[in-house]
């Protein structure tokens, strides 16, 4: 009866293990048919390398607050500018043939966001991307801006795994800061997947909205740098 009971036993934990392996060989035979089908239907992007250039000479860059990397001249404040002049935005990411369009729109969002928020700082009596619009004689900061990360993200990567940050939308900028030829400030700011929403249910929001979320938050606290660093807000 002992020696039933124990054959009887190894009998259903074989038949448990081999159920347990054919489900695992299904799910792998599952798993290659998808991505072999995500390959047929979207092939792969070519892209173009990116073109970041290096930090200038001496520059150091170290964290402050939720800024990823600052760095300042000796004595700089952001005090007693009266015009602050953003150039046109440059970018030195990778650049992929499926992100043209959302390229198109960071590129045009980011200098509207950071007018805005810059202007709500009253640090400056004009902040502007007109260069006809800085005076003759006032006294002006040139702020340079580099994009030097991007990806626009995707739904099917927020659907598995947004929760953990996949499939976000990404841009990291540059910046740099001249009182006519001098360096004053250099930034780097990295904003990805800001929205509590994009990471609980991203895949019902578009690759553009989420991105706009991450520019204004980037835009939003890089000028509360500039208010602490002009002693404007502790």
């Amino acid at each position: 009866m002992k020696t039933t009971r124990m054959f009887q036993g190894w009998i259903k934990n074989t038949v448990r293990l081999g159920l347990v392996g054919g489900l695992s060989l299904l799910m792998g035979f599952a798993s290659s048919s998808l991505a072999q089908t995500n390959q047929t239907a979207q092939p792969k992007q070519k892209e173009k390398p990116a073109n970041v250039p290096p930090l200038p000479a001496g520059v150091k860059l170290h964290k402050d607050q939720n800024i990823q990397g600052v760095w300042l001249a000796d004595g700089f404040n952001f005090k007693g500018y009266q015009t602050l002049y953003l150039t046109p935005i440059v970018f030195a990411g990778i650049e992929r043939t499926n992100e043209v369009d959302a390229r198109t729109m960071a590129m045009q969002e980011l200098p509207e966001q950071l007018v805005d928020n810059l202007r709500d700082t009253k640090l400056f009596a004009t902040v502007t991307t007109r260069s006809e619009d800085v005076k003759s004689g006032a006294k002006t900061l040139k702020l340079d801006n580099t994009i030097i990360e991007y990806s626009k993200g995707g739904g099917a990567a927020r659907y598995f795994a947004g929760h953990f940050g996949g499939g976000q939308p990404v841009i990291k900028v540059r910046g740099q800061i001249f009182d006519g030829d001098k360096l004053v400030c250099v930034y780097e700011i990295k904003r990805s997947g800001v929205l509590h929403a994009g990471r609980i249910m991203g895949a019902a929001m578009s690759d553009e909205d989420l991105q706009r979320a991450d520019i204004h938050a980037l835009a939003r606290d890089l000028a509360y740098f500039f208010e602490r660093t002009a002693g404007v807000l502790q």
